[in-house]
Parts: structure tokens; sequence; C-alpha cells
């Protein structure tokens, strides 16, 4: 057998994160690998168009004004901007159970937009594009089945008998990460006993490139704006997180009848509201690695920390791991230490892991305080809403925290 193909860096993982951390990578020089299980025709092919048919895709996320600006860098944004994507310039946030509204308006922040909603296969597909073209050295349709360490080096066994070696691994393979288990890094992990319900409904009324949120005791219901390419502007992707088995029961109605209960849930912000897609739901967990890092390897993303949705801040939170893991493994190269080196992957771990557990905190904090009913407690949010909405310089600077421009 032939020995073993050695690379500086090999990102496990072409998901939205993983992909664009192999690009930043390999931008600054290092031998970079890119392993993906699936094939890489299928991750470029978009939808077969259906005359009459929106056929938007149910997983969607809300990218921040930072995380915009990272995949500018990687070349990746023209590729999203090209195809189906919604810049959304208001979020109104209320309290289901009371009189608390808070809006934010980019035009306070001097924005063009407090983020855009893309479709997840629509942003790899941009970033795929952008690897096709670049030095990574893409190992796709193959599956990791071991990933050992090897002398100062880790290697990576793959399912048709390949062996790949490098200085580091980095494991962008999704909130069950297996390279996590195999590595041995623990995690800290709660079920929230919620599942999100993800679908796509034509509303009556246009959303008006805002983003609308009610809270309700049983969890968040989120309306995201979507916009076609004629530029209709009635659908919206939904994501409703809500307690199992009121989750369980809103999955069983048909379709008539769920579509009604949303218009009630949104309390027909948007007019009446018209199913046009197979609903899903996934469970709900938080989870959180207890270290980031081990010799020779290095987690990004969901391998790292999973977040309740209400926030729609995962892919941001991703997305701050690469421009930090970035930064850090530039200044590897640019003194001539190695990817791996304890003090590199040290400073990477320092720097995501407060900020991840801080907005994670902030997130379950949330969650509890809308989901409890006590007079007190109901009061405190709706008055404390009601007076945010009227701090213009304090509310503003929140949407810039979250729109990634105060870093």
């Amino acid at each position: 057998m032939s020995d073993p193909k050695v690379f500086d860096i090999l990102v496990v993982g072409g998901g939205m994160t993983g992909t664009a951390l192999a690009i930043g990578l390999s931008r600054q020089g290092w031998q970079v690998g890119l392993i993906e299980g699936g094939d890489r025709d299928t991750l470029l092919q978009g939808p077969a168009p259906v005359e009459g048919v929106v056929d938007f895709e149910p997983r969607v996320s809300a990218i921040s004004v930072a995380s915009q600006q990272l995949l500018e860098t990687l070349g990746a944004w023209r590729g999203v901007v090209a195809g189906r994507h919604c810049p959304y310039q208001g979020m109104t946030v209320w309290d289901g159970d009371g009189t608390g509204r808070i809006h934010f308006d980019a035009a306070e922040l001097q924005a063009r937009a407090l983020g855009t909603i893309v479709e997840n296969r629509s942003l790899v597909r941009a970033l795929f594009e952008v690897v096709e073209t670049s030095d990574v050295e893409l190992i796709d349709g193959v599956q990791v089945t071991g990933c050992a360490q090897a002398g100062d080096q880790r290697s990576i066994e793959l399912a048709d008998g390949r062996t790949l070696v490098a200085r580091l691994v980095i494991a962008a393979d999704g909130a069950n990460s297996r390279l996590r288990q195999w590595v041995g890094l623990p995690t800290r992990e709660w079920d929230y006993d919620q599942q999100a319900i993800v679908c796509t409904v034509r509303t009556a009324q246009t959303h008006r490139y805002t983003a609308w949120q009610r809270f309700s005791q049983t969890g968040p219901l989120a309306f995201l704006p979507l916009a076609t390419e004629s530029g209709d502007e009635h659908f919206c992707s939904i994501v409703w997180s809500q307690d199992t088995e009121e989750a369980r029961r809103l999955m069983a109605l048909d379709d008539a009848t769920y579509t009604a209960e949303l218009e009630r849930a949104i309390e027909r912000e948007l007019g009446a509201v018209e199913a046009v897609s197979q609903r899903f739901a996934f469970p709900l967990r938080q989870r959180h690695a207890k270290d980031y890092i081990a010799p020779g390897f290095a987690l990004v993303g969901d391998a790292a920390h999973t977040i309740h949705p209400l926030a729609g801040q995962g892919a941001n939170l991703g997305y701050g791991d690469v421009r930090v893991m970035l930064e850090e493994l530039a200044k590897a190269k640019s003194t001539g230490l190695s990817p791996a080196h304890e003090l590199v992957l040290a400073r990477y771990q320092r720097r995501r892991k407060g900020e991840n557990l801080a907005m994670m905190a902030a997130m379950e904090g949330f969650k509890q305080l809308f989901g409890r009913d006590e007079l007190p407690l109901r009061w405190l949010r709706n008055t404390g809403m009601r007076w945010l909405d009227g701090l213009g310089p304090v509310k503003n600077r929140i949407a810039a925290e979250a729109m990634g421009l105060i870093l």
C-alpha cells in the first residue's frame, strides 16, 4: 500500500461551516483537505424547477451582517445573492400572553438590512462553487470511519480504505459529531422537550421584509421572510418551536386545520396563511462541548455547540468560530507555528467558548422567561419590552450586537 497522503489541515464536514473554513484556510496557504460524505455534483446542483411550484427548502438560516462579511471575503456571497435570498429590514417580536412588543429597524442603524434569510442548500451550493475554483482538495462521496492520533499528527480512516494524515483535524461534522466522540471530548447537554416544526407558507399580506416572532408559554413562533425569483413577497419560512406533545398534535393536523392554528398563533399579523410545503419536525437539544480542542484536533460549529433556534443564531455562532479560527491560524502561518500548536488552539478555544456560552445562557434565559406564566414574570417581560422599545440607543446597540457589528 502507498503511504497515506499528508495535509496541513483536514476539515471533516462539508456543510455551511466546514466548507467556509476550508476555503479560508486554503487562501492562507495551508494545504487543506475537505472531507464530505455527500457527492459534489449533488451539492452543486440546485433543485429542479417545476412550473408553477415554488420549492423552498424547509431549513433556512438568518445570516447576520458579520457572517455576510465573512462570506464576502471568501467569495461565496455573490453565489448567494445570485440565487434566492431575502434581506430583511425589520424584526418585530411580541409576547402572545401580554402587551409587550418591540420592533427593530435597519434604518435606525444606518444599515441596509438586519440580516438575510438564505436557504441552507443555497448557501452550501454557493460555497461549493468557490471550492471548485480553490486549492482545497475535496474528498467527497465517502464516509469517515475513524480518527486516531499518529505521533504528532492525526490520521483519518475512510470507508473506502484510504488513510489521510494531517497536522490538524477540524471537526465540522454536525451536532452528533462522530469525530468528537472518537476523540473523547465530552459534552454538557439536555433535551428541551420541544420540537421545531418547519415549513413554507404563503400569506395573504406581504411580509414587508420583516421577521416576525411571537412568544408563547409553549414556545416561540417565527415567520421568516422569503423572496422568489419573481419578487413575490408573500412567502415565509416557519419555525414553530413547541413542547413535544403540542408539536406532535400540530404535526398530526391536516393542512387546513394546521394553517388555521398558525393564523391564530401569529394573531393574523399577515392575514390568511396557506401551506405550500410538507412539514418537518426536529427535536431540540442544547449541547456544548466541555472542550473544543484536543492535541491536533478542534471542533467548530454544531460539532462544538447547538442552541435553541428562538433567536436564529446557530449559523452565526458557527461562522464566529470560523472567523476566529481563521484569525488564529493566520497568525500561526505568519510566525511559522504548526496549525496544531497548543497555544494556537488554546487561543481559539478561549476566544470562542465564552462568547458561545454567553449566547446559549441568554437564549436559555429567554426561553425560561417566556415559558412561565406567573403574573410577576408576565408583567416584568411585557413592561421590559415596552420600555426597551422606547430606548432607541439601547435597543439599537442590542440589534448591532445581534448583527455582529460589535465584536
